[in-house]
């Protein structure tokens, strides 16, 4: 077995890679630091303390400690990146802001079935994720349920249904004119048909401007696509408890989410009004 360390671990300067990351992670206000210089370009301490609300000691000991690491470099009082330190600064802020993106991202991540045809949902700049938490449990059910309200055409691909949601779609196309397709999970079929539900499907049909298909197989997540442009995706857990919504206008998801609803709605049979006498 060979003895030469990993790249992940091999020394630079007598520091591991891992040490470099630590040493930033450890402190803010060195990536502070170094994020307000790769900005201004050059800074004297006391522009740091200003603009950083930061000690005098804190800014001092963070600019000794970059310094001596070369990261940093001082010129008549004034300090700027060095080539290596900018170097740094760029990479590290850009693995900050993936992993941001990953925990606004989590709890969707956590519930979507991706394969190999899913968008990369870390790469969205627009994406709005609602997620459900122990103080609101309800947050994607709500944005789900906006969407209803502000667009005039609405298509729809529904793994799950409640009650207030089908009230609100049935007074949004009995009384403001929406237009909805809906294509059903099969095994919402017989909900539908219920007491409690069918005197709503009844006037949201009798309306005119709401269609609704039975699809052939259980979709795995909720699918909402306005005619503005925005695509609603939405997931559950296995006990069809709404956990995370997210709401994007990028052409790809929209490419993408298009695709899905063909493939659903080509295998769909329709639903009559007939069905809920």
């Amino acid at each position: 077995m060979s003895d030469r360390p990993s790249p992940n671990t091999r020394s630079v300067d007598g520091a591991e890679p891992l040490e470099w990351i630590r040493f930033l992670a450890r402190a803010n206000s060195r990536v502070r630091i170094l994020e307000h210089l790769s900005e201004a370009e050059t800074a004297t301490q006391r522009d740091l303390r200003t603009q950083l609300d930061a000690s005098r000691t804190t800014i001092a000991r963070s600019l000794q400690s970059l310094e001596d690491r070369h990261w940093v470099e001082r010129n008549d009082g004034a300090y700027r990146l060095t080539r290596i330190g900018a170097i740094i600064t760029d990479e590290f802020s850009g693995m900050l802001e993936t992993v941001q993106r990953v925990a606004e991202l989590a709890e969707f991540l956590r519930w979507f079935p991706a394969d190999e045809s899913t968008p990369d949902f870390l790469r969205l700049r627009d994406a709005e994720i609602t997620s459900s938490s122990d103080g609101d449990p309800y947050a994607p059910a709500r944005k789900q349920t906006k969407i209803l309200r502000t667009a005039d055409r609405l298509r729809i691909l529904l793994p799950s249904v409640d009650l207030e949601g089908t009230k609100t779609i049935t007074e949004e196309t009995a009384e403001h004119a929406l237009e909805a397709e809906t294509i059903l999970s099969p095994g919402l079929e017989s909900t539908f048909e219920s007491d409690e539900f069918s005197p709503y499907i009844r006037e949201m049909l009798e309306s005119g401007r709401s269609t609704l298909f039975v699809s052939e197989r259980d979709p795995p997540f909720y699918l909402g696509l306005a005619d503005d442009g925005r695509v609603q995706i939405g997931v559950e857990d296995g006990e069809g408890f709404p956990r995370s919504l997210l709401e994007t206008t990028d052409e790809d998801v929209r490419t993408w989410a298009e695709g899905v609803y063909r493939t659903y709605r080509e295998g769909a049979r329709r639903k009559p009004l007939a069905d809920f006498d």
